[in-house]
């Protein structure tokens, strides 16, 4: 239980949590149009998982 804890707490995650979350919300309060928000957040959540995945110890 504590491994999994520790394990959301890298710094990758944290990030990409909070832009999701902030372009989410400047999106709602129609700062920014839901295409550029999209955009965004699927760069870096592709970044994220593309990071993730290169990072994995082959078996």
């Amino acid at each position: 239980m504590k491994e999994k804890l520790t394990a959301l707490l890298e710094v990758r995650k944290i990030i990409a949590l909070l832009v999701t979350i902030l372009f989410f919300i400047l999106c709602m309060m129609g700062s920014i149009g839901p295409e550029k928000a999209f955009e965004v957040v699927l760069m870096v959540i592709a970044f994220y998982f593309g990071k993730s995945t290169a990072l994995d110890k082959p078996e």
